[in-house]
């Protein structure tokens, strides 16, 4: 079963919630995970897109950005794909879900990592995908950074 991890960070601001997107991502691949980002809008995946390549000033997550496209099978398999459509099947190992909906496709993951900001907002539509997790039987952890 889906293993659900909810992320809550410190502060609320966009830039924070993409720099740990980034460091999940960097710990995922030192553990030969590949990762899929389910983005909300393009703008997300740019801000994101260009925040991988410039992580680290000693070095950056490889990956594709593929908004808009559903066949992302290419003759080089990016480790990190950044998207807002269902990905394919070969990515399995890790859903970083940027969203404010459970993806369809989450299943097929052993992990799904849901962030969270502080504001009110950002906490009830968490709420709601937490509660609907629980529903669905899943065990839930809870990491407050």
């Amino acid at each position: 079963m889906t293993q659900i991890d909810f992320y809550i960070l410190g502060e609320s601001s966009h830039r924070n919630i993409n720099q740990m997107v980034c460091q999940l991502c960097e710990k995922a691949l030192t553990q030969q995970m590949n990762v899929f980002i389910y983005t909300e809008s393009s703008d997300q995946a740019q801000q994101l897109d260009d925040l991988l390549w410039t992580f680290k000033t000693d070095s950056f997550i490889a990956h594709e950005n593929r908004l808009n496209k559903t066949d992302i099978e290419t003759s080089y398999p990016y480790p990190v794909i950044i998207s807002n459509d269902e990905v394919s099947s070969s990515y399995k190992h890790l859903l970083i879900n940027l969203t404010a909906n459970i993806p369809v496709f989450f299943k097929q993951f052993e992990r799904v990592a849901e962030l969270v900001g502080k504001e009110s907002d950002e906490k009830e539509i968490a709420r709601s995908r937490y509660r609907s997790y629980l529903q669905q039987g899943y065990t839930l952890n809870k990491y407050d950074l």
